[in-house]
């Protein structure tokens, strides 16, 4: 017996220093490959939610309230391909999926294309070859997917004007749709969450609403626009499942009485005239499309249509009557009408239920000057919408003032100056940011090089005034960038928590007798706790109770990571 007994000791002792030499090994061998490949994730630092501006030279990315620059990106060595002209590239559009990158379309290069930057550093991260003319881009956040409207396609293959994007495969090339009707359809596209697999596109020379499946790729319904040449700019409300899409008419030209003076580059074409006092079932000379807008021609306005019968369901037009671009609060509770009346007002709209023609809520007199009659002078708006404000912010490109809504204050207005400087500022176009969770508003002057910063410290509009002016700002484009789906997180991590250490307490201090890591009430967290994640009565970040749940049904936390 003891020789078995010595014989199993020695045994157990060569197995443990078997044992601990291969995991030394194993653990020299971890170290190296760690020293060895990219320490990346452990060593990149967040930017955290920052305004972004892109120019031609790169991105610049900007403290909220404009105090400090957080980095700057050069466009040199990160997306220069072969061929290019110069390292300068400039944005038609800019969207971010809240979670990975931030995209843009871009052109100037040897090739269109989007291209993606990392949303929590700023860094560029590559480019994808597109169709011509990358306009507008949606993302779809349940597919994670980025959709792409473009003016016309290129070739074979490019052959489509509507590209999609995986956030989760860069490199994966798609089939795109093929609208299968003209050289350049210019459009717009709308995609949403609420809208499944379908998506919907506009064309200013097509006389339908394209609604798309975006599985399939293939275009499944041709939605009639009664009297209408064709579409462009639109938005979507989820409220009532909705899209609203400004008109494109026909009208005449060349004389003094006809709708326009002037047939632009060309004599004009015999076209058929549907709209205002022009109309006939004769042909006419005129033209068609954008030279249309603001004229007396323009009567239709915005079609609103329901997209679960695809059907329209009413029209919609400013209060002179000739046409206006829509646009859509982020909750799509309000929809605006910049219309082409040189900025004197902008209509508010209100939806209604599924299937029922959405409500004229109010008139804004915003009184922009220096605007041209029959033309949009309203660039830009942003909406401020939290707990306790519901503000409106618009800016024209015109003249150097801002008009701001209180939304829940019967439309109450306030106009201020953004700077002292008698001419405008503004240049061909004004953006306007609201840096999402704060109360910071950017305006941007394009002719000055200038942004101005506008706070709003409460929920009074009387209280907003314009905090910064930052010089020597290159022209570009301006959007507010967060990682919204860590912000998600974080909140319900945070929620959870509080919950259960609520829970802890009340169970620890109300049971007679019991002991300090007695079992929750709530969420199966046990014990007192004096520390996030502490789990038990202890001091010690991470440190865990010995005592478990005996309910099954709750869920245990056993520390945070």
């Amino acid at each position: 017996y003891l020789f078995r007994y010595l014989s199993l000791k020695n045994m157990k002792f060569l197995d443990v220093a078997f044992s601990a030499v291969c995991a030394s090994l194993l653990t020299r061998q971890t170290e190296g490959e760690y020293l060895s490949t990219d320490t990346y994730y452990h060593k990149k630092e967040i930017l955290g939610p920052a305004m972004w501006h892109f120019n031609g030279a790169g991105t610049v990315m900007y403290s909220v309230d404009g105090s400090t620059v957080l980095k700057n990106v050069t466009n040199s060595g990160a997306f220069v391909a072969e061929g290019s002209r110069d390292d300068a590239v400039s944005y038609f559009s800019l969207a971010s999926d809240g979670h990975r990158f931030v995209w843009g379309g871009s052109y100037g290069r040897p090739y269109n294309r989007v291209e993606t930057f990392d949303i929590d550093t700023g860094e560029p991260v590559g480019y994808m070859k597109t169709c011509n003319l990358p306009l507008d881009l949606q993302y779809h956040p349940t597919r994670q997917e980025m959709w792409v409207r473009c003016a016309t396609k290129i070739g074979d293959d490019h052959f489509g004007e509507i590209d999609v994007f995986s956030v989760n495969s860069l490199s994966s090339d798609f089939e795109l749709i093929n609208l299968n009707e003209t050289a350049r359809p210019y459009g717009r596209l709308a995609v949403h969450s609420s809208l499944g697999n379908y998506g919907f596109a506009s064309a200013y020379n097509i006389p339908y609403l394209a609604r798309m499946d975006l599985s399939s790729k293939e275009v499944v319904n041709e939605i009639q626009l009664p009297k209408a040449y064709g579409s462009y700019d639109m938005t979507y409300s989820p409220v009532n499942k909705h899209i609203f899409v400004r008109t494109r008419v026909c009208c005449t030209c060349g004389s003094e009485d006809a709708d326009v003076l002037s047939c632009g580059r060309g004599p004009g074409s015999p076209v058929l005239v549907e709209n205002g006092p022009s109309a006939s079932a004769d042909l006419q000379t005129g033209i068609c499309s954008g030279s249309c807008e603001g004229t007396e021609a323009d009567t239709i306005g915005v079609y609103e249509i329901d997209t679960v019968s695809l059907e329209v369901v009413g029209n919609h037009n400013i209060e002179d009557g000739f046409g206006g671009d829509p646009v859509t609060s982020p909750d799509g509770k309000y929809i605006l009408l910049l219309g082409n009346n040189a900025g004197r007002s902008i209509r508010v709209i209100t939806p209604n239920g599924n299937g029922e023609t959405s409500s004229t809520a109010a008139e804004i007199p915003t009184d922009f000057q220096g605007g041209t009659p029959g033309r949009m002078v309203v660039s830009d708006y942003a909406f401020i919408q939290d707990e306790t404000r519901n503000i409106l912010i618009l800016a024209a490109s015109t003249d150097n003032d801002v008009v701001v809504v209180d939304l829940d204050d019967n439309y109450r207005m306030r106009k201020f100056a953004l700077t002292s400087d008698a001419e405008s500022s503004g240049g061909s176009s004004r953006s306007v940011e609201w840096a999402v969770n704060s109360n910071f508003v950017w305006v941007n002057g394009g002719d000055a090089s200038a942004h101005y910063i506008l706070e709003f410290p409460s929920a009074n509009i009387d209280d907003a005034f314009v905090a910064r002016t930052l010089t020597d700002v290159a022209s570009g484009k301006t959007m507010y960038v967060e990682n919204y789906e860590r912000r998600a997180t974080m909140e319900q991590m945070a929620k959870m928590i509080g919950a259960s250490s609520s829970g802890a307490k009340t169970s620890s201090t109300s049971s007679s007798g019991a002991s300090s890591s007695g079992e929750s009430t709530t969420m199966g967290v046990l014990g007192e706790t004096n520390e996030m994640g502490v789990m038990g009565e202890t001091n010690e970040v991470g440190a865990l109770s010995n005592e478990k749940s005996s309910d099954e049904s709750k869920i245990d936390i056993v520390g945070i990571i």
